[in-house]
């Protein structure tokens, strides 16, 4: 016998299918191509029913947060109920990891895409649900990691260092070269939870050894000065809204120039803006982070070192705004574009390649002596550190210096006293 349904029911279903076109409009196109227009279009109906079931675009997009949640907490719980009794080794564990980004990198986790969206959307209406999703994700990886008591305490630095390496899987889950390199952070990553030492990181050094650092722009030659001043419109436009953000256009009219003067100065605009992100990389990049210009020659101390990672972790009002907040929505807006654009997939694994490696070169003056900074480190730090400086953005909250050095201690070695 079919079931009975109330008068509700055909309403919760419209509802339910109204949102699975919006979140596969938001896994294509992201959230900026999520319009009531295309959504009506793509279900064959008018826009007046989707407004009748959630009032605005505002009421849509926080229901399709909310469903999201709901999908990702059913994910996290099929994913460690089909682990069965396996106990946390290294080897599993690591396994484990990986399994864990090559089935959110799926595109058919539409609700991942959804998270991902609002994490760099920096919407502080999203700001209670994406905090309700944070401690889903970490209650999930804790009631699993509990398997080993000693483990328990990697959930937290765990679970940030992902949201990071969950971007770049996105983006880079078919190439070997990302496999190789993500499977050797993530041993170095469960090597420090078992206290063991670090091996060299051999796959890491091959690939750096192998690429070309790209020049940061400047303003020198002829015209530099317009050249670098379209490249900071250009950059602030990638960190506000994306790639596609960035149009001859938009940049052209904020600068109050013809818009073939792009065209002028580069051969095409892809070839712009790549040369707007390398900008928005090294621009305001805090001299001791900076591995192109000379350092002080002394060690920092704990205390300064903390205060200075804090700040780069913290979000603010523009230009305080801290430096691996910018970089890491950089890197997530650059990760989200190259799903739907393998062109720039090369671009994403520049930046994945060398993961902490600025850090790494001026490990002596950058970090304090007390700690022990192998190649491996360096990366799952600087992993850890944009994952922080990302949730925290969304989230509205600011890292303080203490969270920076526990996050050090759990994830560097530190001298025998």
């Amino acid at each position: 016998m079919a079931p009975h349904l109330t008068p509700a029911a055909p309403r919760a279903v419209d509802a339910e299918r109204v949102l699975d076109a919006a979140a596969s409009i938001v896994a294509q196109t992201g959230l900026r191509g999520l319009t009531l227009r295309d959504l009506a279009k793509a279900l064959g109906k008018s826009t007046t029913v989707i407004v009748n079931l959630f009032g605005s675009r505002a009421g849509l997009v926080s229901a399709l947060a909310s469903a999201g949640l709901e999908q990702d907490r059913a994910f996290h719980e099929r994913f460690f109920e089909d682990l069965g009794e396996l106990e946390p080794s290294r080897d599993a564990l690591l396994a484990v990891l990986g399994r864990y980004l090559r089935r959110r990198a799926l595109p058919s986790a539409a609700f991942v895409r959804i998270w991902e969206e609002l994490v760099v959307g920096g919407d502080p209406d999203m700001a209670p649900t994406l905090r309700a999703w944070e401690a889903m994700r970490l209650a999930a990886w804790e009631r699993f990691l509990a398997r080993d008591p000693k483990l328990r305490p990697m959930a937290e630095v765990a679970t940030t260092y992902l949201v990071i390496e969950q971007f770049y899987a996105g983006a880079l889950a078919d190439r070997a070269d990302y496999e190789a390199i993500a499977a050797e952070g993530l041993g170095g990553l469960i090597d420090r939870a078992f206290g063991l030492e670090d091996a060299p990181a051999t796959t890491t050094e091959a690939y750096v050894a192998r690429m070309t650092i790209p020049e940061a722009p400047s303003d020198e030659g002829p015209n530099g000065a317009i050249r670098l001043k379209l490249l900071d419109i250009a950059a602030d436009q990638i960190l506000a809204g994306g790639l596609p953000a960035v149009t001859n256009r938009s940049v052209c009219q904020a600068a109050g120039v013809s818009t073939s003067t792009i065209a002028y100065h580069w051969s095409d605009m892809r070839r712009f803006q790549i040369d707007a992100i390398w900008r928005c990389v090294f621009r305001d990049m805090p001299q001791q982070l900076d591995y192109r210009r000379p350092t002080p020659t002394t060690s920092p101390t704990l205390d300064s070192w903390s205060a200075l990672m804090a700040a780069t972790a913290r979000a603010s009002a523009k230009p305080g705004e801290g430096f691996y907040v910018r970089y890491a929505r950089l890197i997530a807006h650059i990760c989200l574009e190259a799903r739907r654009d393998p062109e720039l997939q090369a671009l994403a694994m520049i930046l994945r390649g060398p993961e902490g490696g600025g850090t790494y070169v001026g490990r002596a003056e950058v970090w304090p002596p007390q700690f022990t900074l192998s190649r491996r480190a360096a990366t799952r730090f600087a992993l850890w550190i944009k994952g922080q400086a990302l949730i925290a953005s969304a989230l509205g909250e600011a890292p303080t210096p203490a969270q920076m050095v526990e996050g050090a201690r759990r994830l560097v070695a530190q001298r025998p006293r």
